[in-house]
């Protein structure tokens, strides 16, 4: 409901229309009615909140004011249902609402009651409109969601065709032995540790266990199991130096920042996609939504079916 909430904060309304000799029904809607003056402040609405608007010509004004009626005719059909069933919704779950708003968007009340005024909106009718939110909320959840099932076979077929956003990057854990250089080091030093590197290496190329040989290093290195990493977040020159390693296998020596290291693959794990509980859950709430928009649209057609709707425009 979240979501459906904070479409409330963006919700303006259009300055007074300027004064109308005429108010007549454009639209019956069973017992109730549309007036011209109600559309007509929809459409200023709708002409205030996009310029692109403002450049229509005649028969594309009157598609939009078509198109606004229509709107206007399931948001009473939905009403109506609301009053049918005796949905009700309390000025608590409305202020707990309003206090949801502020804290996604980070206003006091005051903030929120200048930025509703800014937008031609008083904080009275800001909660009428939220209330009406709330209402069609608990009546797609009635009407809708009670009445929706997502199977199992539907959440894998999501899955499979949706592999590519779920799928885990490829990560390998590496194991380090290194030897520390002393800055001034000279050519024969920096060879000593190099040959020291390239011992410990072949101990590891002969099938040595990495945690043994990093027992028996010598006082002059140090060393440790990195832990699991992904290969393209890697340090470039560590990145290169172990590309294309398998499982087991053992970089040669290479010198970066300050120290000589050699590198083993401890173990390597590919790109892969995985239908956990968890994902399936997610993807449960998205197949839900979809359902639920689907749903909600043929609902609002079989209301129509039953109603006496008469346009007068």
């Amino acid at each position: 409901m979240r979501k459906l909430l904070l479409l409330g904060l963006v919700l303006c309304c259009a300055a007074p229309v300027g004064a109308t000799t005429l108010i007549k029904i454009v639209a019956t809607v069973n017992n109730d009615a549309v007036t011209s003056y109600q559309l007509e402040k929809r459409l200023a609405t709708a002409m205030a909140t996009d310029a692109t608007k403002n450049q229509l010509n005649r028969e594309e004004h009157r598609e939009l004011k078509l198109k606004i009626l229509d709107q206007m005719i399931d948001e009473l059909l939905v009403e109506q249902r609301v009053r049918e069933i005796g949905l009700k919704v309390t000025e608590d779950e409305i202020t707990r609402a309003i206090e949801d708003v502020q804290r996604q968007n980070k206003l006091t009340l005051e903030q929120l009651k200048k930025a509703l005024s800014a937008q031609g909106m008083d904080f009275a009718e800001y909660r009428a409109n939220l209330g009406k939110e709330i209402l069609r909320y608990k009546l797609i959840g009635r009407e809708v969601r009670s009445k929706i099932e997502v199977t199992r076979s539907e959440i894998r077929e999501y899955f499979n065709t949706h592999q590519a956003e779920y799928r885990q990057p490829p990560t390998l854990q590496l194991g380090r032995i290194s030897y520390p250089l002393a800055k001034d080091a000279s050519l024969k030093e920096k060879e000593i540790l190099l040959q020291k590197a390239e011992v410990v290496r072949q101990q590891l190329l002969n099938g040595k266990p990495f945690t043994e040989v990093l027992t028996r290093l010598d006082s002059d290195a140090e060393g440790g199991d990195m832990g699991e990493m992904i290969e393209e977040e890697m340090n470039p020159t560590l990145r290169e130096a172990v590309s294309g390693l398998k499982t087991g296998e053992v970089s040669k020596p290479a010198e970066a920042l300050g120290s000589i290291h050699i590198f083993q693959v401890l173990n390597r794990t590919p790109a892969q996609a995985e239908l956990t509980e968890e994902l399936s859950q997610q993807i449960e709430q998205i197949l839900s939504q979809q359902n639920s928009e689907t749903r909600f649209a043929e609902w609002k057609k079989e209301l129509r079916k039953g109603a006496t709707i008469e346009i007068r425009l």
